[in-house]
């Protein structure tokens, strides 16, 4: 009975190792895609859109506490902060390409407006 037991708990301390390097990994995954995201927003004019900038600029400063907290080895922490980097940076994107049509879309109705109450 005794054997059993230590072997279970071996066994349970394995695992819980094995799953400590697999969560170490996690961290680098999500650097690849705050990276990523944070590309993809600049790419299409993020930092030039007000309401981006300020989500692109987020993103930027959560990648680089990200990279410091992965070489000091606080890979939990790491991947909160690449995780919020990608959502921030995937935002900036969002806006960056919406924001600019919902001004050339408030413009069209304005001259829509004007055409409609100008005289005949």
């Amino acid at each position: 009975m005794r054997k059993m037991l230590m072997a279970a708990a071996l066994a349970l301390m394995a695992s819980g190792c094995a799953a400590k390097r697999i969560s170490a990994d996690v961290p680098s995954e999500h650097l690849a895609e705050s990276q990523t995201a944070v590309r993809a927003a600049e790419e299409v004019g993020a930092a030039r859109v007000p309401e981006a900038a300020t989500y692109l600029g987020y993103a930027q400063q959560q990648v680089a506490t990200g990279q410091q907290l992965l070489a000091e080895g606080r890979y939990e922490a790491a991947d909160l902060q690449l995780q919020q980097a990608a959502a921030d940076a995937q935002l900036a994107l969002a806006l960056a390409r919406a924001v600019p049509m919902q001004n050339e879309a408030r413009r069209m109705l304005e001259q829509v407006e004007a055409l409609r109450s100008s005289p005949r």
